[in-house]
């Protein structure tokens, strides 16, 4: 895969994207938003692919909409242009590999929807957080009222949206919006110890997993019918004959996601 504002690297069974617009805080303007959506589309179709990392080059994340494009927007055309974003998003929850956002710097707006869509976030202990839609008269997108109150309740969410933040990676790790809050410096060895992992793991275990939680919050009783199917699967599956003879050889398990 080649683009223009997207980084991507695919090398043993982990595929890394990187917002590659330093200069503009990787803001996601529409050409660099076209082009994660394109990648995340094709991304269920590369089968040496197990894990997925996102992050952005030089000091920020992202920060979040090109405020540049925001002018003499029509309704029409904002939400066409809503859509389009949601599309990644969608595209995001659907993929049925684990997504990693490693967070190296601030993260606002939109970025924030694109951190909390992922399914793990490593994020340095100096980045920071902003909800800042209402700080130019607009509200969250890109699923963030969705994701946000799942992540942190909703009296946290409200005053994070409210109040537009800021919030500190330690501060987010505590509250359960992130996994965890790294040094700078062992950011991305930590990520890349974590992308590791999955990359040797059961890969159809791990799709269902994400699949089944995607579902919540649900009833009981869907969840014990969706477990019961995925469950037949798995007992059918050689990642689990692998697991079943390397725990009984006392080995590793080299699992190929079938």
């Amino acid at each position: 895969m080649s683009y223009k504002h997207v980084l991507v690297e695919k090398k043993d069974g982990i595929a890394g994207i990187t917002l590659n617009e330093p200069e503009n805080l990787n803001a996601l303007s529409l050409e660099l938003r076209a082009e994660l959506i394109d990648i995340f589309h094709k991304l269920p179709d590369e089968d040496d692919v197990n894990v997925v990392t996102i992050t952005g080059n030089g000091k920020a994340f992202c920060a979040g909409g090109d405020i540049r494009t925001m002018a003499g927007v029509t309704p029409v055309a904002g939400r066409k242009r809503l859509k389009s974003g949601q599309r990644l998003v969608r595209a995001m929850v659907d993929l049925e590999k684990p997504i990693i956002a490693v967070v190296n710097g601030v993260t606002a707006g939109a970025g924030v929807s694109l951190v909390l869509a992922s399914d793990l976030v490593i994020a340095s202990d100096k980045a920071k957080f902003h909800f800042s839609f209402v700080n130019i008269g607009l509200v969250p997108d890109w699923g963030q009222f969705y994701f946000l109150p799942l992540r942190v309740g909703m009296c946290r969410a409200k005053e994070l949206m409210l109040t537009g933040g800021p919030i500190d990676a330690v501060e987010a790790a505590r509250i359960g919006m992130i996994n965890r809050a790294v040094p700078l410096e062992t950011l991305y060895e930590e990520a890349d110890k974590l992308a590791g992992r999955f990359a040797a793991g059961p890969g159809q275990a791990y799709a269902m997993i994400k699949c089944a939680l995607n579902r919540w919050p649900s009833t009981l009783e869907a969840l014990l019918e969706l477990e019961s199917t995925m469950q037949a699967v798995g007992f059918s599956s050689e990642d689990l004959a692998e697991g079943r003879k390397a725990f009984l050889e006392k080995r590793k398990p080299v699992f190929k996601g079938k």
